[in-house]
């Protein structure tokens, strides 16, 4: 009934309190004397090594103390008690989302005048079940890491595997966020968290923010079993802690060069591509008031120059003269069933506009077919971010947090588009995060409030080729400016030429968040309870198929490219329309957690957490459903099963919002010889997943047998 009845509590808090996904930490213990008794109402006082912080309780009538909410790094701690000897221990070490049990041995006093203990060896988190190792700094900084990517460290926890080779190049730059795959999740089933805001790029998935290693105190990946206070998603939960500054200046300074004077030959390529990279910067942190206000700034630079080199197979010279009599068999005109003789395509039989659109065609440099060059491809980013932590009072700390990041590339072959270089794309982000946090003490209760604004800047695939179909003597215009440039030509049996079909797109994402939470500790029960607001508005705009996409197949004659060179295609697309989209939704999340130390080596944890996560809804409605056989109501005019809000039993989301999603959590630890060197866990959890609705809707769109567009007089 007790357990229960504090549950209870719990439960009505986060009624009354405003997700907290909290970067902090939890020391807790208990006091004993030589006898193995408990000691209560001792004085515990832990103090934070670099910034002076201190935080003092009493040990309940069950010799039990704890510190909740505390934020990551080195501590020491002090216990008095009249009539026994001080208790010092340093150099105590809490990761973010980490619980710490120390069992505190007090003698009488006329043995000793203090126990001083100076360091400890790596804590077993003997009372929690929660699974996930923890990188470090150091990790961070001294392992080797291609790109000084800290993410890669995550490889190294269980359930964590590596993005396949094939997701990452067919995503391109829409992948680049993309992390690690987590229990055999989804990549985008992963949440990631930055001083506890999320930063997911909601079109896309993945990191949108990824500070440098070295403004990195430490991160931690979820991969199992997290508690209450944690959900979202149904893959892993990455929380990475920035540093903070203190009461000494400390920062540094690095410049990483890398080039084509220490990189060996590509085996498919004749000499070493080039290459030019340096990753540059520092931090510095420091006290602006000693004990009262620290700041922590840092700076990162990366410049890119890289050649890229790509194959492509393209008509021989004979084929583009018109001479096709190395097919090893006859051309045939499909339709009338004849022969061309001498398997010739004769100059006045070709098609003027597809004689011009010839020099988008290189001649072959390894094989009469086959041709391959060394594009350069360019890439810049720059990261800054400040960060200034504030004492208010010994109950009181405030936390205020910058983020900016731009990244800048120039691809000479998009990963939408043509192998045949000419068709160069640009990509460019912006993404910024402003957070406050404060949190508040008051005896054996601490509040913790954070509110946070994301904004994420996406342009992908900017055409920079300055064509447009009418320039190229195409009788037809594109239909969304932001998209212009040449059509797409697909040439089956050869490498594509022209403009990505698809894009460019241009996305800004903006998510609010409120979160609260509200920790206390009573004699054997440490709880939790809080609760998350986020709004999240994603205006988005694309090109799709604006310059028009030919396709040319087997068919009239059974040659693709003699086909084009007749002007003879088998279809033709064109899309159209308003493709401008402002999708809304948003998160709204309950949890409570208690923690109940059944006995000094058994814990208990369990609680409940609660999500609505909307679809998203489109703010006029261009939204559609399909429904086989159903008519709308709303738009008549439509094809029979197109649906549209409105319509009977369709929502403005589309998709249904889930208010089922009830998560219990339950674990248990034990510390089976009451050492802490090792323990047994064990968990049961319910997760959900985010779901991503479909964002299509009305447009105009072409599709046609049509006959190769005549060159304008």
């Amino acid at each position: 009934m007790r357990t229960l009845s504090w549950l209870g509590l719990v439960l009505g808090l986060c009624v009354t309190t405003l997700l907290s996904q909290d970067p902090t930490a939890v020391l807790e213990g208990d006091v004993l004397d030589a006898s193995g008794s408990v000691v209560p109402e001792s004085i515990v006082t832990v103090t934070h090594q670099s910034t002076g912080v201190a935080r003092k309780v009493e040990t309940s009538a069950a010799g039990t103390f704890a510190f909740p909410a505390l934020p990551t790094g080195e501590y020491s701690l002090s216990v008095d008690k009249t009539g026994f000897t001080t208790f010092l221990q340093s150099g105590i070490r809490l990761n973010v989302n980490q619980t710490v049990r120390l069992h505190v041995p007090l003698n009488v006093a006329a043995t000793e005048q203090a126990m001083v203990v100076e360091a400890t060896s790596d804590l077993v988190q003997t009372s929690s079940n929660v699974l996930g190792n923890v990188v470090s700094d150091r990790q961070v900084s001294e392992l080797p890491l291609n790109g000084r990517n800290f993410a890669q460290l995550g490889l190294m926890q269980l359930g964590v595997a590596p993005m396949t080779s094939g997701l990452t190049q067919q995503g391109g730059e829409r992948r680049s966020g993309h992390a690690y795959i987590v229990n055999g999740q989804r990549p985008e089933s992963n949440n990631y968290l930055v001083d506890g805001s999320r930063v997911v790029n909601r079109i896309d998935g993945g990191f949108a923010i990824k500070p440098p290693i070295d403004a990195i105190d430490e991160f931690k990946i979820l991969t199992h079993t997290a508690p209450p206070e944690y959900g979202g998603t149904s893959g892993g939960i990455t929380s990475v802690v920035t540093k903070t500054g203190g009461n000494g200046v400390h920062g540094t300074l690095y410049d990483f060069l890398r080039n084509d004077r220490l990189d060996t030959r590509n085996f498919f390529v004749a000499r070493t591509e080039p290459l030019k990279q340096n990753q540059f910067g520092g931090t510095v942190g420091g006290p602006i008031q000693r004990n009262r206000i620290f700041y922590f700034g840092y700076y990162e630079g990366f410049r890119n120059r890289q050649g890229i080199t790509r194959g492509s197979t393209v008509p021989t010279p004979e084929m583009r003269a018109g001479n096709f009599s190395s097919l090893g068999a006859p051309l045939v005109n499909g339709a009338t069933g004849t022969a061309y003789p001498g398997n010739l395509i004769l100059p006045s039989q070709m098609n003027p506009l597809s004689v011009s659109l010839l020099k988008f065609y290189p001649v072959g440099n390894v094989t009469p077919s086959f041709y391959t060059s060394t594009q350069p491809h360019s890439n810049d980013t720059d990261q800054t971010g400040i960060k200034t932590d504030f004492v208010i009072s010994s109950n009181d700390l405030a936390s205020v947090r910058y983020v900016f990041s731009r990244n800048w590339q120039r691809n000479p072959f998009s990963i939408l588009g043509s192998d045949v270089p000419g068709f160069p794309v640009e990509n460019e982000i912006r993404t910024q995060l402003f957070s406050f946090s404060e949190t508040h003490t008051s005896g054996a209760t601490v509040n913790s409030f954070r509110g946070s604004f994301f904004r994420d800047w996406i342009f992908l695939e900017r055409r920079l080729t300055g064509l447009s179909p009418s320039a190229l003597g195409f009788g037809f215009n594109t239909t969304t400016k932001m998209a212009e440039g040449a059509p797409f030509l697909i040439i089956s049996g050869y490498s594509n030429i022209g403009d990505p079909a698809i894009g460019p797109r241009d996305t800004t994402q903006n998510d609010f968040e409120l979160q609260d939470s509200v920790a206390h500790t009573a004699g054997l029960h440490s709880t939790k309870a809080g609760i998350l607001f986020r709004r999240t508005q994603v205006n988005s705009n694309q090109g799709h198929y604006a310059n028009g996409v030919y396709s040319f197949t087997a068919s009239p004659t059974n040659d693709a490219f003699a086909n084009f060179l007749l002007g003879l295609p088998s279809s033709f697309t064109q899309g159209g329309g308003d493709f401008y989209r402002g999708l809304r939704s948003w998160d709204l999340s309950l949890f409570a957690q208690d923690e109940y130390r059944v006995t000094r080596r058994v814990t208990w944890n369990y609680g409940l957490r609660y999500e609505i996560s909307t679809p998203f809804k489109e703010i006029n409605n261009r939204l559609n459903a399909f429904a086989p056989g159903r008519q709308s109501v709303v738009r008549p005019d439509a094809p029979l099963g197109v649906l549209f809000p409105g319509d009977p039993g369709v929502p403005d989301t589309i998709a249904p919002t889930f208010r089922k999603g009830f998560m219990p959590r339950l674990g248990i630890a034990i510390d089976p010889d009451g050492t802490g060197a090792w323990a047994i866990r064990a968990g049961y959890a319910i997760f959900y997943d985010t779901i991503a609705n479909g964002v299509g809707g009305p447009l105009r769109l072409a599709t046609q047998s049509a006959p190769w567009v005549t060159m304008r007089q």
